[in-house]
């Protein structure tokens, strides 16, 4: 378990305070959980100071997510096949070459 992050703000009232919790505590957990890999939650808890309300935070690991939830959206029967693409050669003359590679084309 992580320590506590302060928040340097000072709000006013408790509802704002609130409300930038639930903004913090929504950035930090995307931030912190990777796909495919360790997730984590976060605790926010809300403090009334002399000056106002302050807000801090901390993470907590879940677990790792493996990634593969079961809900066949990869199959290969659905997905769309690609048909072969032609590649088109350049017919450079002399001339041509020559200014192409001045330009940097």
């Amino acid at each position: 378990m992580e320590s506590w992050v302060n928040l340097n703000k000072i709000f006013l009232n408790i509802k704002q305070a609130e409300n930038a919790a639930k903004i913090v505590e929504t950035t930090e957990s995307r931030l912190s959980s990777i796909p495919r890999g360790p997730q984590y939650n976060i605790e926010t808890e809300v403090y009334e100071v002399n000056d106002g309300w302050r807000i801090r935070w901390r993470k907590v690991f879940v677990g790792n997510d493996s990634g593969c939830k079961g809900c066949s959206s990869c199959e290969t029967s659905q997905l769309k096949k690609m048909r072969p693409r032609k590649v088109r050669l350049l017919n450079l003359h002399q001339e041509n070459l020559k200014s192409f590679l001045l330009l940097g084309m």
